[in-house]
């Protein structure tokens, strides 16, 4: 599984535990995922107790958009016979994303019960302290990241998460030095490349920054978040005919993102548009209230 990565400017902040924690189901489309959600039922339906087998269905449901089967999926393999480890870290964040942090918690110390260097969990509870969004949890989630890191000193994951609290804390310079050493190890890991981009966006140097998305388009084509990280960028270079083109791309593929918006509706109206962004922004808000306009 995959927890929310890419967020857009000032959003960076407000989602900006950025992590790939658990290992993805592995397909790529639809009717890949579908595939595989039924390879591992027929499994299942052999053998019901595999929780290993179960937690890759939770993540194949989740890909699909489905977190209440993904959910039943996990909690099958964690009340069942078996080594539950994978199903409890999936289980956990999935409770993180519903914003349920304490619950998320007991899932994450239940596997560091059973293994106390389970670098995995401990990158999980720290991302549950980020995504929690108290500034007094902090240290926490720093203890957790550099535990993991001591225990595994290249592991993308850990380092991907510990370079993201460096952001949320503004520290872009410890955040790329965290997702420079991930890279030495994984070059083709979009997920570092994407967020040392973000990085380099937080530092004004947008030539990196373009330089790293361009990057990850390549490894992901027609990625929404990464396109919309682009025309951002070149907003902030002052070009906004090209910013908008990004964010036009950015929005056909996913036209419900509020952030995106907002910054396409302030585009619009700097170059004349004013109904078309005043539309954007209005949009934006009814999605998500919380939206403010970007820096």
């Amino acid at each position: 599984m995959s927890l929310a990565r890419k967020g857009l400017g000032a959003g960076l902040l407000a989602c900006a535990a950025a992590l790939a924690l658990a290992g993805a189901a592995g397909a790529a489309t639809h009717d890949d995922l579908a595939r595989a959600a039924a390879t591992y039922r027929a499994q299942l339906a052999a053998n019901p107790d595999q929780p290993e087998v179960r937690a890759a269905l939770g993540e194949t449901l989740e890909a699909l958009g489905d977190p209440a089967g993904a959910m039943a999926e996990y909690e099958k393999a964690i009340h069942g016979p078996g080594d539950s480890h994978r199903a409890l870290i999936d289980h956990g964040q999935l409770l993180v994303t519903e914003g349920r942090f304490d619950d998320g918690r007991k899932d994450f110390d239940r596997a560091l019960s059973q293994n106390p260097r389970d670098v995995e969990a401990l990158t999980a509870r720290g991302h549950s302290w980020v995504a929690q969004g108290k500034g007094k949890k902090a240290r926490a989630a720093l203890a957790d990241f550099n535990a993991a890191l001591a225990i595994r000193p290249n592991d993308s994951g850990a380092l991907n998460a510990r370079g993201n609290f460096y952001l949320a804390e503004l520290k872009p310079e410890l955040a790329i030095a965290d997702f420079n050493t991930g890279l030495a190890g994984s070059p083709k890991d979009d997920v570092l490349l994407f967020n040392r981009g973000m990085a380099w966006k937080q530092l004004n140097k947008y030539d990196r920054a373009l330089r790293d998305f361009n990057s990850v388009l390549r490894l992901t084509p027609d990625d929404p978040a990464t396109l919309a990280a682009k025309g951002d960028a070149y907003r902030q270079l002052g070009d906004l005919l090209l910013a908008k083109e990004f964010f036009d791309a950015s929005l056909k593929l996913e036209p419900r993102n509020p952030r995106a918006l907002e910054a396409r509706g302030e585009i619009r109206t700097t170059l004349g548009d004013g109904a078309g962004g005043d539309a954007d922004k209005a949009m934006a808000r009814k999605i998500d209230p919380s939206v403010e306009p970007p820096p």
